[in-house]
């Protein structure tokens, strides 16, 4: 039974995590032939990741930008076009060969961003990591992934941390392997 996807969504956060669901979704788009799109999120317009290239010049200015409206505007649309490049930059040498790569900049909620997303674009298929939260972190942070996949219109491909960890730790195996032969 051959899997045939069409469209295939992939949330990424820059974090090592989505780099391993990135991967997985980038071979599940090749053996398709299937669009991918690389959704990032913003959720917090003024995380210390947006705002260093935006405030090198006067770091004090932070206060200013949160404050007015008009400036948070300004901010907001300086943070959408510095994720992209972020984007691109975290994803190039992926998805590079790939015909159909499209990026998606959103800001808001993950949760409701990422559903948007699949319901908007039709996508047949959502490929997302996991942080691996549990206990208390995962009750008061809550879990995006999993609302995800309860709520999604499409199956739900999840990457637990524990599969990047394996990958980190043989990738510093055949270095030190190569190192040694």
């Amino acid at each position: 039974m051959a899997l045939d996807f069409k469209r295939i969504l992939c949330p990424v956060d820059l974090s090592d995590f989505s780099l391993v669901a990135l991967r997985l979704a980038v071979k599940m788009a090749k053996s398709s032939s299937a669009a991918l799109y690389l959704l990032h999120v913003i959720d917090n317009p003024f995380d210390e990741l947006y705002m260093s290239s935006i405030t090198q010049a006067d770091p004090a200015l932070i206060e200013l930008y949160k404050s007015e409206p008009l400036q948070r505007a300004q901010i907001l649309a300086a943070t959408e076009r510095h994720s992209e490049i972020l984007l691109k930059q975290f994803c190039h040498d992926w998805v590079h060969t790939l015909p159909k790569v499209r990026y998606l900049i959103e800001s808001g909620d993950p949760f409701e961003v990422i559903l948007d997303a699949a319901e908007t674009r039709r996508v047949d298929l959502i490929v997302l990591a996991t942080h691996g939260r549990t206990g208390i972190k995962r009750l008061i942070i809550g879990n995006v992934a999993e609302k995800i996949v309860r709520h999604a219109p499409c199956p739900v491909l999840t990457v637990r941390p524990r599969a990047a960890r394996r990958q980190a730790s043989a990738k510093a195996n055949t270095r030190t392997t190569n190192r040694v032969t």
